[in-house]
């Protein structure tokens, strides 16, 4: 059978249903696990942008009965406002995430290609070339853009212009093989993830529960040690949480096996383990903006893990929907896939890392490096209209001023009035 035989009706429902059993198992961020999602409407598609409300802790103090000052204890800068007589304080901040990122390449597809191969139907044809020209080039797409949003948070939000010793030892974990210690391994990556048990008050998250966060592995020399950790153990339970990632040792199950597709390898202190393929390395560098720049490429090349609580990134995603258009070259047709998506990162402080390598072999050389870093990532990783620095301040009348060339300035106190 031949594709100009079909009407357009036909391969728009054919592609999408293979689309949509393929595409999700191949992105590596699961709802609940390390992020979470929201699909979005096509009327807040067309808005282009989704407002996000995290509720704000009250941050009431006890005061002293009867003391004179009492004014000064508490809510001294939460006085009614002389104009309107409000208070300034509100119950949440709000976060804004665009979803301008489109992915709309025309994928042209030929009888020739149908039959070339080898399927016994349309159905399995049409099965390996969407998922292999399609699903997974907008999965590598969608997992590249959402790591690069949670990098650029974490170097920026974790760190301040000149990065400290304190702030390294908050964020960081540093891991050297040494063949005479066989915890090493999984111990950085343990002492990683209590720091995220800690919480975040930039977030005003208390607490994170372990079943929803994510446990990214970018090296696969890391993956091995900590296989060959959980091996030196002796405990068959051990091995198989991560050597092969046949059980959760939490829970029991077995059902969950390691699933090089979806990326997942493991389970390890109560989370699932992924490891990041190459190809969506190369879009994070693409979308952080430093793919030419191989010395601070070289700098990221040394993460071994990286651990990502759920609600601290949320991201809109608008389902796939195709359109097929005849081919006006060839006989087939061209599919048109069209998915939107934006990402926002609340707090990097959030996540923590682990780093593994010469350049940070010990707590001196991680200051240099992480210090070139963020200054080579800033101002790269470019919102349309949106500034991770640019929120509304809380609870002042301010305006933020926004450029013909898409930029804009910081929120200014009063009211704006010239627009340029």
């Amino acid at each position: 059978m031949s594709l100009f035989n079909l009407n357009n009706q036909q391969v728009a429902r054919l592609v999408s249903k293979t689309v949509y059993k393929n595409l999700y198992q191949d992105i590596i961020h699961k709802d609940g696990f390390g992020i979470t999602d929201r699909f979005v409407t096509p009327e807040q598609t067309n808005a282009a942008m989704i407002d996000i409300y995290v509720p704000l802790p009250i941050n009431n103090r006890f005061r002293m009965r009867g003391a004179a000052v009492n004014g000064e204890w508490t809510n001294k800068d939460n006085l009614p406002n002389q104009e309107t007589g409000q208070r300034k304080h509100v119950l949440s901040k709000r976060f804004t995430i665009d979803i301008l990122k489109r992915y709309d390449t025309n994928i042209a597809v030929s009888e020739d290609e149908v039959e070339g191969v080898n399927a016994a139907n349309l159905d399995e044809g049409f099965e390996q070339i969407c998922k292999k020209q399609i699903e997974q080039d907008i999965a590598i797409n969608i997992n590249g853009y959402t790591f690069a949003s949670q990098l650029y948070s974490f170097f920026i939000d974790s760190f301040g212009e000149s990065p400290t010793a304190a702030e390294i030892k908050k964020a960081v974990e540093l891991y050297q093989y040494d063949p005479t210690n066989r915890t090493a391994a999984t111990r950085a990556f343990k002492l990683s993830n209590a720091k995220v048990s800690k919480g975040d008050s930039k977030l005003y998250a208390g607490y994170y529960p372990a079943d929803a966060r994510q446990g990214f592995l970018f090296d696969p020399t890391y993956l091995v040690d900590l296989s060959d950790t959980n091996a030196l153990s002796a405990s068959d339970a051990a091995v198989r949480m991560v050597a092969q990632g046949g059980l959760n040792a939490f829970t029991g199950e077995k059902k969950t096996v390691a699933d090089f597709q979806s990326g997942y390898v493991g389970w390890l202190d109560g989370m699932p383990l992924y490891e990041v393929l190459e190809q969506v390395k190369d879009a994070i560098y693409y979308y952080l903006g430093i793919e030419l720049d191989e010395t601070i490429k070289g700098y990221l090349e040394q993460l071994s893990a990286l651990i990502a609580p759920a609600n601290a990134t949320l991201r809109g995603l608008r389902p796939t929907s195709f359109k097929t258009v005849d081919d006006p070259d060839t006989q087939g047709v061209i599919i048109q896939p069209k998915v939107n998506m934006g990402v926002r990162c609340l707090s990097g402080n959030s996540l923590k890392a682990v780093f593994s390598g010469e350049d940070f072999k010990d707590a001196a050389t991680a200051l240099t490096t992480i210090t070139a870093i963020r200054k080579a990532l800033v101002g790269k990783f470019v919102l349309p209209n949106l500034s991770y620095d640019h929120d509304n301040a809380i609870g002042t009348d301010n305006f933020v001023q926004a450029n013909k060339d898409g930029s804009m300035l910081a929120p200014q106190e009063g009211k704006g009035t010239v627009a340029v």
